[in-house]
């Protein structure tokens, strides 16, 4: 007894290092091989249990392994040495009941030991005579399809691989069947999920598993009927990728689903690199996608190639294409025999088919995607055909499950299995999953958008669709969509507005998180340009956002959306010299955001300089000069005052007292000064003036600081002087005063200003020949129309 203990500790003691050592042997394997390497382990282990067992049973009297009427065998994925780190140990214990042994108890105590020493096995047990019971359950039957000898009798296991072999010939139609129905439908695949269940997902583990049951004994012999070398030998990396990974996630703590959560882990247990500018996760992610794509498509076509339902004759000659595909009900099948012919053949007759939603066979997939590749202009036309269908997403994922989109739209390649880590499709699949929600547009205000659209602005929204992602910078995207309409022989205004959607392809989807106001929309307008442009963008958007996630794009968003839409809309119409100064302002953004000096602040400060609202600001100023003020700003706790000789520069928060520092300054001739709100409640003021400022720092921020109201003189400001516009932008009304350069001028209009409770938000004066001309910006707030009525009787002079 003393010696069996012994043993069970140290067989124990073997397993819980196995464990441990996953990781490490999955790693120093490269994930290759590691279901073989992993079922030899788990033999040994149930050799020396089974040794265990005989000397716990026998004793002294130790038979041989053949003389025990009981045969240990490995079923399911275990047999086919495909087992993941998770898997359960499937076996079978067969034992045969003889007079002279207890042949039940000693197969029970068999599998006490395996679950003493830690071994997580599900086993079956049955009596020789028993057998039969697995043919009354098809999932056993399939269980049992794939046996292997671990340990034991080998004669009883010859008798019981006779009967399984029988059991399985009788049943050999049923398990077809079987098979057949969880390969269904064999249709182009539905869009991948990038969150995949490895095992039973489509295009999972088990899909492969599948097929190769169809073919029996030698599949590789049937199957090559079907497919050539090159078809299977993709198929089978593709197995081996996703086998490996089903390991590598459940290594990293996770199940059967690729779940974003277990991506960092897995990329360093399956040691992928970053490359070619995409992240390991994104590599990782998007080779597992291929993986399954490939296993779908070839399951499918194996299943339906060698057990499908054949076209009848008569029906072939009656529905018939000229490309040789046939148009069953609007389900389209491929000819099982004829080789493919020319892809522009191909193109032209999809363009003709029915302009209804259609279902494409997994043989048009296959059919097509043997077709050699071809750059005549023809295939460009019948893409130009398609495109202009009302019903063309079909098609469209056909021609990209067959790959042959990405070669008629090489940009496009760019994105092929590309997982996105944030939406539910691949980059490919969610383009012609966005031209798909083109074509079904459930919302009223958008489909009538759309519906008003002519065909060639239908068809500009679905290439912009396939072609937005041809890049990770919007900028490279919008130049390879130019290069690429070239060859659909488009019209130059056509390609313009298509550059202009993909340039600006999240403006709405990113102002959908922040609180509509004037600015943001005068920005949007001045990026997009045109009414039009805004039109389309908010249909491409629309159909973006139910694209990239169904249930998400709830009510409350579409309602943000067209919000953003009618206050875009009404901005198109704001005072024209706002407009311009709004485009320069978009100008000089584009511009600093590429200024290396901008790239390399912290992004507090980034959001900081965009957050400004004086257009002001941005049309006066450099970049190296916005980004230096900004720098000032953000360390600036109350005042920052910089003074040289003739002009003088200040930062500082709200409630300082500017007339009072123009009062300190009132014996210098004032030729400029300009106030703009910055950010954080600071504002920047900028004074210049013609003679040599001679006063200190701290005088002037002395009077910065004061309470005090300044004492000025009234200057007379006559009536036709006075310019006023209330409606002049959402957030502001504008002040024009043109008058006679007077002293103190612009402490009284500060004084008045102050007094009236009106908050300037800008301020440009400029003072030639004796003539002031001043621009204030008031902010918008209740009241400001009583406010400005009793400011501007109080100035006007009668």
């Amino acid at each position: 007894m003393r010696a069996k203990n012994i043993t069970i500790i140290k067989l124990k003691d073997d397993i819980t290092k196995c464990k441990n050592g996953l990781k490490s042997n999955f790693m120093r394997l490269g994930g290759r091989n590691y279901g073989i390497y992993q079922s030899k382990e788990i033999d040994k282990f149930l050799k020396s249990a089974f040794d265990i067992l005989k000397f716990d049973s026998f004793g002294d009297f130790e038979p041989n392994d053949d003389s025990v009427p009981l045969c240990v065998m490995a079923i399911g994925s275990y047999a086919l040495a495909e087992m993941s780190v998770k898997s359960h140990i499937e076996l079978a214990i067969i034992y045969k009941n003889e007079l002279g042994y207890n042949s039940k108890s000693i197969a029970y105590r068999y599998t006490n030991i395996l679950k003493d020493v830690g071994l997580d096995v599900k086993a079956k047990l049955y009596e020789r005579d028993e057998l039969d019971l697995i043919a009354n359950d098809i999932e056993l039957t399939v269980l049992f399809s794939h046996i292997r000898f671990v340990c034991g009798s080998k004669m009883l296991y010859k008798d019981v691989k006779n009967q399984i072999s029988q059991i399985n010939e009788s049943k050999k139609d049923e398990l077809i069947m079987y098979h057949l129905h969880k390969l269904e439908p064999m249709n182009c695949p539905h869009y991948l999920d990038c969150s995949p269940n490895l095992f039973s997902g489509n295009g999972g583990f088990m899909d492969y598993k599948r097929v190769f049951s169809l073919f029996g004994a030698n599949p590789k012999t049937s199957v090559l009927k079907y497919i050539d070398e090159n078809e299977l030998s993709e198929m089978n990396l593709a197995f081996d990728y996703i086998s490996s990974l089903r390991s590598a996630l459940q290594i990293s703590g996770g199940g059967e689903i690729l779940g974003r959560e277990y991506l960092d882990l897995v990329c360093e247990v399956m040691q992928t690199k970053a490359k070619k500018g995409l992240s390991p996760q994104e590599i990782l992610l998007s080779k597992c996608l291929w993986a399954m794509h490939t296993i779908y498509i070839y399951s499918r076509y194996l299943a339906r190639s060698a057990f499908g339902v054949k076209i009848s004759l008569g029906t072939a000659r009656v529905c018939r294409l000229p490309s040789g595909l046939y148009n069953i009900a609007n389900t389209i099948y491929a000819p099982s025999r004829k080789k493919p012919k020319d892809l522009k053949l191909i193109l032209k007759d999809l363009s003709l088919l029915p302009d209804v939603e259609l279902k494409f066979d997994i043989s048009v997939l296959i059919y097509i995607k043997r077709l050699e590749d071809s750059s005549s202009p023809k295939v460009y036309e019948g893409l130009k055909k398609i495109l202009n269908r009302r019903h063309s997403k079909d098609i469209l994922k056909l021609l990209l499950d067959s790959s042959k989109l990405l070669k008629i739209i090489k940009p496009m390649e760019f994105s092929s299995h590309l997982a996105s880590l944030e939406g539910e499709y691949s980059l490919d699949e969610s383009c012609v999953a966005i031209v798909a929600q083109l074509e079904r547009i459930e919302d009223r205000f958008a489909f009538s958008l759309y519906a008003d659209l002519c065909a060639n602005g239908k068809m500009l929204l679905k290439l912009v669709a396939l072609l937005h992602q041809a890049s990770p910078n919007y900028v490279s995207s919008a130049n390879i969509f130019r290069s690429y309409c070239a060859k659909l022989d488009l019209m130059q205004k056509t390609i313009n507005m298509g550059i202009n959607l993909i340039k600006n392809q999240n403006q709405l989807i990113d102002i959908l998180s922040e609180s509509i106001s004037e600015p943001l929309m005068l920005n949007l307008v001045s990026s997009i340009k045109e009414k039009q442009a805004l039109k389309l963008l908010y249909i491409l958007t629309y159909a973006r956002l139910k694209a990239k996630n169904l249930n998400h794009f709830n009510q409350a968003q579409n309602a943000k959306l067209r919000q953003i839409y009618d206050s875009a809309l009404s901005a198109f119409d704001s005072d024209e010299s706002l407009m311009d100064i709004v485009n320069k302002r978009t100008k000089k953004i584009e511009l600093l955001k590429k200024q290396k000096e901008f790239i390399a602040l912290d992004k507090q400060i980034k959001d900081q300089i965009l957050s400004i609202e004086s257009n002001w600001f941005f049309s006066k100023y450099s970049q190296q000069q916005i980004i230096d003020i900004a720098l000032r700003a953000s360390e600036c706790s109350n005042i920052d005052l910089e003074l040289t000789s003739h002009s003088l520069q200040i930062i500082a928060k709200r409630n300082w007292n500017m007339a009072m520092a123009l009062r300190e300054l009132r014996g210098f001739d004032l030729a400029y000064m300009e106030i703009c709100e910055l950010f954080d409640g600071k504002s920047y003021i900028r004074l210049d003036y013609n003679s040599n400022i001679d006063k200190s720092k701290n005088q002037i921020i002395q009077a910065l600081c004061s309470k005090e109201k300044p004492q000025y003189d009234k200057p007379v400001i006559l009536p036709n002087e006075v310019g006023f516009d209330m409606n002049y932008s959402q957030s502001y009304a504008k002040l024009n005063i043109n008058s006679k350069d007077q002293r103190g001028f612009m402490i009284y209009i500060l004084s008045m200003l102050s007094k009236f409770q009106i908050k300037l938000a800008n301020a440009r004066i400029q003072t030639i020949k004796n003539r002031t001309r001043n621009m204030f910006l008031l902010s918008m707030e209740d009241g400001l129309k009583d406010k400005i009525d009793k400011f501007l009787k109080e100035i006007i002079t009668e």
